[in-house]
């Protein structure tokens, strides 16, 4: 640490209905990330609400949570051997936002493709789960 900074960790707060998405946020990229590992995404209506949005460079918005997980499917279909890497994992302070830096690697028509970078936010509803998600590569 340099001489004469002092870092704090502010504190979180404590009412209860914030208290209990602190660390979802977190549990739920855990869930999307071994969802992408397997290349099954059948839970993912779960995770996403019905209106849920999902953005990412060089597609139109995907709408809904059926939309994403078809969009999804289809994206994985043909990968073999995903590993799915967080290098990074940044939680609000009240549990509603999450930013995570991660890299994807996998196989596809016998070439692999290694750490490719990508950067992912999202934004969460009061019970929890995804209602927005926007993907950088």
């Amino acid at each position: 640490m340099a001489r004469g900074i002092e870092r704090r960790t502010p504190p979180r707060r404590t009412d209860a209905r914030k208290a209990s998405t602190v660390g979802h946020a977190a549990t739920a990229w855990e869930r999307i990330s071994s969802m992408l590992s397997k290349g099954d995404v059948s839970e993912l209506l779960e995770v996403y609400t019905a209106d849920a949005l999902y953005l990412e460079p060089y597609n139109p918005p995907h709408r809904g949570n059926l939309l994403i997980q078809a969009y999804l499917k289809d994206w994985l279909g043909g990968k073999e051997d995903i590993a799915v890497e967080a290098k990074r994992v940044i939680e609000s302070e009240d549990g509603t936002d999450l930013g995570v830096e991660w890299t994807i690697s996998y196989t596809a028509a016998g070439r692999r493709w290694n750490d490719l970078p990508r950067a992912s936010f999202f934004a969460f509803d009061d019970d929890g789960r995804v209602v927005y998600h926007r993907d950088y590569t």
